[in-house]
C-alpha cells in the first residue's frame, strides 16, 4: 500500500493562507482576483485557526505567480511573511532557551501552520536547516519563500541577522539571481541535492534573549490541542486512504487499526470524534468502486459483489439499494438510458 496521502486531503492555516494573500496584495497583486482564483471566500479566513485545503492554496500560489511580473516572487514573498503572522506559533518560539530549543519545537507544532512541507535539521560538521515540500506540485517559488522565512524567523528569535554560510536549492538557476544574493548575503547552489540553509552549528546553543519557560508551557498546552485536533482529522483521512488503495474491501475494523498501529477500540473512538465510524467510511468506499464496477457491461453483479468483500450478490443488492435507493439493476438501466 502506497502510504502517501493525497495533497488534496492536506490543509493549511487559514493564518498561512492569510499571510501569503497579505504579502501578494503587498507586491501589488489584487486581493479579490487572488482569492476568486483560489475559490476562497472572505468567510473562510474569517477564523484564523480555521483550516483551507492544500488544494486551495496551490491554487493562490499559482495565481500569485501568473498574476506577478517578479522574475523571483516567492522570494519577494518570503521578504513580506512576517512570524507575526502566525501568532501563537511564533510567541511559543520566542521564549524557547536557544534556537536549538525552538527549531525542535517549531519541527513539532508547523503542522499546525501547513501541511504543505516539513522541515529538519541534518548536523555534520555543517549545520543544514533543510525543507521538503509535500509533492511535486510545488514551485521553486514556494520553496524560495520559504526559505527565505526559515532564515528571517531565525533571526527574528535571535533579534539579530542570523548569518548564512550556503543556500543549496534542488531547482534550477533563474535567469537572475540578484534577488538571492541581496536577501540570503551567501553563497549560492543550485541544482543541489537538497533545499537548505547551512549555518554554523555554534548557533543553536546561541540563548535567546526572550525565553521564559512558564509562558512557553502555556502557550505550547495550546498548541497541543490545536494539533490534537489535526491528528484526529488525520484518522480519518488515513482510513479513507487506505481503503481507497486496498485491491480488495475484504477488511474489518481490527485488521485496519492493526495496519495504523493501534487497537480497534482506538480506531473506533478517534473515528467517532471525526463523527463517523469504520462502516460509514468502508461503505461510502464500496459505493463508490460499485457505481464504477457497474460500468462495465461484462461485470456481473456477483463478482462485483466479492471484489467489495460481500458474501452473496444479495446481500450487495440490499446495500447498494441502501446507499442510492435505487437496486443495482435500476442503477445499470439507467447507466443505458442516459448514455
Amino acid at each position: 500500500m502506497n502510504s502517501a496521502i493525497n495533497s488534496q486531503e492536506k490543509t493549511v492555516s487559514a493564518l498561512w493562507f492569510k499571510g501569503l494573500l497579505q504579502a501578494a496584495t503587498s507586491l501589488q497583486l489584487q486581493q479579490s482576483e487572488l482569492l476568486k482564483a483560489s475559490g476562497v471566500s472572505e468567510d473562510e479566513l474569517a477564523h484564523p485557526y480555521d483550516r483551507l485545503s492544500l488544494q486551495k492554496n496551490q491554487k493562490l500560489w499559482r495565481a500569485i505567480e501568473s498574476s506577478s511580473r517578479l522574475a523571483n516572487i516567492g522570494l519577494r514573498i518570503g521578504e513580506m511573511v512576517k512570524p507575526s503572522h502566525f501568532q501563537l506559533f511564533a510567541v511559543t518560539l520566542m521564549h524557547c532557551s536557544n534556537l536549538e530549543a525552538a527549531f525542535t519545537k517549531s519541527m513539532r507544532y508547523t503542522r499546525v501552520l501547513s501541511d504543505g512541507g516539513h522541515y529538519f535539521l541534518q548536523k555534520d560538521i555543517e549545520l543544514a536547516l533543510c525543507y521538503e515540500p509535500a509533492d511535486e506540485s510545488f514551485s521553486r517559488h514556494q520553496v524560495d519563500a520559504v526559505l527565505v522565512l526559515l532564515h528571517s524567523f531565525s533571526s527574528w528569535l535571535a533579534c539579530r541577522s542570523i548569518p548564512i554560510v550556503r543556500v543549496e536549492v534542488r531547482h534550477d538557476q533563474p535567469e537572475s539571481i540578484e534577488d538571492y544574493k541581496r536577501i540570503f548575503n551567501a553563497p549560492l547552489r543550485f541544482n543541489a541535492t537538497r533545499n537548505a540553509l547551512i549555518f554554523d552549528p555554534a548557533l543553536l546553543e546561541e540563548p535567546l534573549s526572550l525565553g521564559d519557560q512558564s509562558l512557553a508551557g502555556m502557550h505550547e498546552q495550546m498548541l497541543e490541542a490545536q494539533l490534537a485536533l489535526l491528528q484526529k482529522l488525520d484518522t480519518a483521512a488515513l482510513v479513507r486512504h487506505y481503503l481507497r488503495m486496498s485491491d480488495d474491501l475484504e477488511v474489518d475494523r481490527e485488521q485496519l487499526a492493526a495496519q495504523l498501529n493501534m487497537s480497534g477500540r482506538s480506531l473506533q473512538r478517534k473515528l467517532k470524534d471525526c463523527q463517523t465510524s469504520f462502516q460509514q467510511l468502508l461503505d461510502e468506499e464500496r459505493f463508490e468502486r460499485a457505481k464504477q464496477l457497474m460500468q462495465q457491461k461484462d461485470y456481473s453483479l456477483t463478482a462485483i459483489s466479492a471484489q467489495l468483500g460481500f458474501s452473496e450478490s444479495s446481500v450487495f443488492s440490499r446495500a447498494f439499494r441502501r446507499w442510492s435507493g435505487i437496486t443495482p439493476q435500476e442503477y445499470r438501466q439507467s447507466l443505458k438510458t442516459s448514455s
